[in-house]
């Protein structure tokens, strides 16, 4: 846990804030190697890309926010503190998204077109952002008895509830599925022939696979909208599964919407 990089006078690194710079740089990147593939409009997208971290950073800050008014009313001037940490993924997904949809529109750039150029970014950015959280000591998991357990350091939150006892690395699996999603829809990102597809297949797979890895972290107990003796739902695997399945409904719309592919003349 190094929640603070380096520390020069009145210059401080945080190691949260370092990461989502790398996501975004790592991420503008590969969003404009795309946009050369697709025919897009590269300084075009480049605003789009701009829009999209904007309103994604406010999203996912007002829906966390949101989530923990209580802790926010005793000290309000915090919410501006970004670097602690303190940002919900879905309030960013989905407001950056839209924001990023809304804005290609205006732009006169295929909407759809400019979500696939963007989801490797998007997955690599989830991996970016969940290495920060590790770093930072937020997200942290369950107490665990598994070897590759974390012990994070006394002052952290994780020794606050959970003091001295091991705990799953949640934010540690979190990345890896960000990083094989991005490696699959890198390497698969010809195949898909549907503006579109590739978007919604990235939102359905994480969404799915947030809905297991959730099993492994702690969340508050106002957040556990469901508890029986054999399974408990969180605010967050909820959301997941209904983001699942609106993908999947997406994926088959856009299918049935597109074009027939082009019979190739008989010979």
């Amino acid at each position: 846990m190094f929640p603070e990089l380096f520390h020069l006078g009145p210059i401080q690194l945080h190691s949260y804030g370092a990461m989502m710079a790398i996501a975004f740089l790592v991420g503008t990147a590969l969003g404009l190697k795309e946009a050369k593939r697709l025919g897009l409009d590269e300084d075009k997208l480049l605003n789009v890309i701009l829009v999209s971290l904007v309103a994604a950073i406010l999203g996912a800050r007002a829906l966390y926010v949101m989530e923990h008014l209580q802790q926010f009313r005793r000290e309000w001037g915090s919410v501006l503190a970004l670097w602690q940490g303190g940002l919900t993924l879905y309030g960013g997904i989905v407001a950056g998204s839209f924001a990023g949809l809304v804005a290609a529109r205006r732009m006169g750039l295929p909407r759809w077109k400019v979500a696939d150029a963007l989801t490797p970014a998007l997955a690599i950015g989830t991996m970016f952002g969940r290495v920060g959280c590790f770093l930072n000591g937020c997200c942290y998991g369950k107490p665990t008895l598994m070897p590759w357990g974390v012990r994070f350091p006394h002052a952290s939150f994780a020794a606050l509830e959970y003091g001295d006892t091991p705990v799953q690395p949640s934010q540690l699996y979190n990345a890896a599925v960000g990083l094989v999603l991005f490696l699959v829809l890198w390497l698969r990102r010809k195949s898909f022939r549907v503006p579109g597809v590739m978007f919604w297949t990235f939102i359905m797979a994480f969404a799915l696979a947030r809905v297991g890895l959730d099993m492994t972290r702690t969340y508050e107990t106002e957040s556990i909208l469901l508890r029986t003796p054999w399974l408990e739902l969180t605010e967050s695997q909820i959301t997941s599964i209904a983001m699942a399945l609106f993908g999947m409904l997406m994926i088959m719309r856009l299918r049935n919407a597109a074009p027939p592919a082009p019979v190739a003349p008989k010979s």
